[in-house]
This record gives C-alpha cells, structure tokens and sequence, in this order.
C-alpha cells in the first residue's frame, strides 16, 4: 500500500477526533507552525502547571486548536528521548500513537525491523517500527517504546493515540481554554 495511501488513512481518523466540537467558541490559531516546528512549553512559556484545585499529580498543558478541512486538531507538546517539545495530534480514534518520517530522521530513532499495521476508513496497510527510549507529555512518561512511522504531511511530529491516553485516569480537553487536563487514576 502506498505512503500517501496511508497518509490519507491516518488523516481520515485524525481529522474525525473532535468533529463535535468544531462549533465550539474557542478561536483557532490562525497561522500554523511550519513543519517540524517545536512547540512552545506553554503560550506563556511556563513549565506545566497544576491549579490550586487540582487532584496530586495532575497535569495542565497547552493545546492548540485548529479548525479546518471539515474537522478539528488538537496538538499537544511530547518530547521524545528528551528533544523536543514538538506537535503531536491528540488522536483518541488511533489505536496506536506514531510518529512522522521526518521527526525519526531528525533524532535518528533506530528501526527495528518489524512491520506494524495501521487501518482507516479507508483501507489497511503495513508500516516501519521505531524504537524511543523515552517519550513524555508534560514530563509523564508515555509506556510504548515502539511506534508506528507514517507520513502525515500535515506538519506535525506524531499521533498520541488512545493506547497512551487510556492509561490516564482523566483527560480533559478544556476548549475554552485551550489546556489539556490529565488527572491520574
């Protein structure tokens, strides 16, 4: 099966994670980053943050939110082996979080010669397995040490898909605010 074949599988599910919130009041962000382009910590360049009503050990990052195309991102910052921050779409319809080709060239995360599958609406097909030593989101650690690589072409470094969200007791995704709240169980 061909890359942009895949690419457009995994788009398809990522585009259908927040359809019912595209009405929503929250602005989006009207100018993208390019390619590749690391996050910022937080819009105010502050290290994540609990709020004075927060359960121990809960964690508040940014979110960016941007409407498009007949569907919603939602991107969040991971860093992965200790680079980083970069984009990660928050994709609760991926069974399995990935990353893109050009973040594994940028860091040179090593192969490991399996084959992982991956299926959309669309179709179903076979991609590469990279290994990461560490990944996190907002300093908690992710548990896979393996992911997918695919060619999402749409300027992000991965998909953080619901294998790692289910592990969380709570994720909150605050549209107004534009934070993602996850609260352990």
């Amino acid at each position: 099966m061909s890359r942009t074949v895949i690419t457009g599988l995994l788009l398809t599910a990522a585009l259908q994670i927040a359809i019912g919130c595209a009405h929503s009041r929250v602005g989006a962000v009207q100018s993208p980053r390019p390619a590749g382009h690391p996050m910022a910590a937080s819009p105010s360049g502050r290290a994540p943050t609990s709020s004075p009503t927060a359960r121990p050990g809960e964690v508040t990052l940014p979110m960016r939110v941007v409407r498009g195309n007949g569907g919603t991102l939602v991107y969040v910052p991971m860093k992965v082996n200790g680079h980083g921050p970069y984009e990660f779409v928050l994709d609760t319809g991926s069974s399995n979080s990935s990353v893109d080709r050009s973040l594994v060239r940028r860091l040179g995360l090593p192969r490991t010669g399996q084959q992982h599958p991956v299926q959309g609406v669309t179709g179903s097909g076979m991609v590469p397995v990279v290994r990461v030593h560490r990944w996190t989101l907002g300093g908690l650690p992710m548990h896979g040490r393996s992911l997918s690589v695919v060619d999402l072409g749409i300027g992000v470094a991965g998909l953080l898909g619901s294998d790692e969200l289910c592990r969380f007791g709570n994720v909150i995704l605050d549209f107004r605010h534009n934070k993602l709240v996850i609260q352990p169980r």
